[in-house]
């Protein structure tokens, strides 16, 4: 492995040739990952001639388009289990000696890419620690590091448990030049609900949502005869329950729409296959084991029922299409506590459990409401992140208030 060396501050790069490590552990779902690349392209768009290295545990790293410039390290993925707890995803054995692993890579894509920003997202120090190596080196080398995360991390006793942990809070005060959060406080404020230190108030920055700049929507070759409602479960790993009550709900009475059901690439095969037995026999259902342009299909529906994932959410507020959020509530209060707050805004349906009955219930009031209309929350993240990133680069730095060593 090279070894660590300092890097001469009057020697680095312009920000239009900067270089750019972004991380996402990502272990459950897609999330972390598509936000990641939203991010990646944003950086290179911006600042010309820049390169982005993206690393990453999620087994999907490799299956969406890179803009030229980026590319990715995959990691060894792990999963999560009933309890909430990580496990090695396909290499079997002990979690440590997979996070050994993973940080070892991490540490050697620093040394070699020579990143001039490190931006990480959601997890302070990555998966069960392995980003601590390389947050004390980016340190000592003068590289600058930015701590992305959503608006909402979990319940906020969740998160006081999590970040007043000692390493997580030096981390904090010692190892990030700024905090941007991935939202806006109107929706909600970490600075209120969370435990956020004071001498760190003044790094948090709030960006708004980050999401895929929209495309043109694409002309309908011929028109739909019936409307049509999109279904997205994530990345599906744990989709097959919701999947199969909008299937319970389509088997009791045919409705007045046709249906696109997402499943995502993370879903049992053995679910996958039983839902297309399912799907086959009921007419106008459309079934996409995986969807790289879900703002398309967005642009394309009357309506959506979806988990209430961060990039979901963000897409969906984006297109205006009426949405019913079905949210996870488990292992974290997340995607509950998302819908709740966007239901309360007036831009959103929430269904935290749904049945077929009430399902079919709230999905003919939100075709029956049409697009959203109004303000909504800044959905320009990718934009002010690149910003925030080439403030750093041109040192400018907000001065640290009562560090914690």
């Amino acid at each position: 492995m090279p070894p660590s060396r300092p890097i001469d501050p009057a020697a680095r790069r312009a920000p239009r040739d900067a270089r750019f490590l972004l991380h996402c552990h990502d272990s459950y779902g897609l999330g972390h990952l598509r936000r990641t690349l939203t991010l990646a392209a944003a950086l290179r768009e911006r600042f010309e001639g820049s390169r982005v290295l993206v690393t990453s545990g999620s087994p999907c790293a490799t299956h969406f388009p890179l803009p030229a410039g980026v590319d990715v390290v995959k990691l060894p993925a792990v999963t999560k289990t009933a309890n909430g707890k990580y496990a090695p995803r396909t290499l079997g054995g002990k979690l440590g000696q997979v996070v050994a692993m993973r940080s070892q890579i991490l540490l050697a894509a620093l040394r070699t890419f020579e990143p001039d920003a490190v931006v990480v997202d959601h997890q302070v120090l990555g998966l069960e620690g392995e980003l601590a190596p390389l947050l004390e080196e980016a340190r000592r080398r003068g590289v600058r590091a930015v701590l992305g995360i959503r608006d909402i991390i979990d319940s906020p006793e969740r998160v006081a448990a999590e970040w007043g942990r000692p390493e997580i809070r030096r981390a904090l005060s010692t190892q990030y030049d700024r905090i941007c959060v991935y939202g806006a406080p109107e929706v909600f404020d970490p600075r209120l609900e969370y435990p956020i230190p004071p001498e760190l108030r003044n790094l948090v920055e709030f960006t708004g949502y980050v999401v895929r700049p929209r495309s043109k929507a694409p002309a309908r070759a011929v028109p739909h005869l019936q409307r049509r409602v999109l279904v997205l479960v994530g990345g599906g790993e744990d989709g097959a329950p919701r999947v199969s009550t909008y299937l319970d709900m389509l088997e009791r009475a045919r409705p007045g729409w046709d249906s696109t059901i997402v499943l995502g690439p993370l879903l049992p095969e053995r679910d996958t296959r039983r839902i297309k037995r399912r799907a086959r026999l009921i007419d106008g259902v459309e079934i996409h084991a995986f969807h790289s342009d879900v703002p398309r299909l967005l642009l394309q529906s009357d309506a959506v029922v979806s988990m209430a994932g961060y990039n979901s959410v963000a897409e969906i507020l984006q297109s205006r299409t009426p949405a019913v959020l079905w949210p996870r509530t488990a292992p974290r209060r997340e995607q509950l506590l998302r819908a709740e707050r966007l239901e309360a805004l007036g831009l959103v349906s929430s269904l935290p459990a749904p049945t077929p009955e009430s399902l079919r219930a709230r999905l003919e009031e939100a075709l029956a409401r049409g697009r959203t209309s109004g303000p909504l929350p800044p959905l320009d993240g990718h934009a002010r992140l690149c910003s925030v990133v080439g403030g750093l680069l041109r040192h400018e730095t907000p001065k640290r208030k009562n560090v914690v060593a």
